[in-house]
């Protein structure tokens, strides 16, 4: 197995901690705002598009992934409804749960990439796992980054949304 300088594994850290501190702080940024469907200026004429003309009912969605598909079929069969959607935000448990995984993760390859024995320290026997994931650095920091990524989309994504209509909620 190869081995790395010191050099090489500052520079494997370092992107590490850019991309999680990417997701951590910039990618959650996007539920804040409104999205709206058709709101983009007509490049062709430069115009304002309806939408931003129209003073009548305004349809908002809460949503998940769903959002385009409704708002393409209300627009269809109502083309004069605004329609504008916003991230369903989670639940303060789950989003500390995704966020306490997203440490857990930057920790535990900062730890893998220093090399330092964590069992050590706490005056207990280093496990099998441990010795595993110090031989095979480069894997298990890949393994740690896309398991730890996949469970903080599972706390962080509602899958619900809520629809209402001139700020009075629809039952869907």
């Amino acid at each position: 197995m190869a081995e790395f300088g010191s050099g090489g594994l500052l520079a494997a850290l370092l992107l590490f901690t850019a991309l999680t501190l990417k997701d951590v702080y910039v990618g959650r940024s996007d539920h804040r705002g409104d999205v709206s469907v058709d709101t983009e200026p007509d490049s062709e004429s430069g115009k304002p598009p309806k939408a931003a003309l129209y003073s009548g009912p305004v349809l908002r969605f809460r949503y998940s992934k769903v959002f385009q598909e409704y708002s393409q079929a209300i627009s269809q069969v109502y083309p004069d409804i605004r329609i504008q959607g916003e991230n369903y935000p989670p639940t303060s448990v789950n989003r500390f749960l995704g966020n306490l995984i997203s440490y857990l993760k930057l920790i535990s390859i900062l730890l893998v990439i220093s090399g330092q024995n964590p069992f050590q320290l706490l005056g207990t026997e280093t496990p099998a796992v441990w010795t595993w994931t110090q031989n095979n650095k480069i894997f298990s920091c890949l393994m740690a980054f896309f398991i730890c990524n996949m469970m903080e989309t599972h706390f962080l994504s509602t899958g619900a949304f809520e629809v209402t209509l001139n700020g009075e909620q629809l039952l869907v």
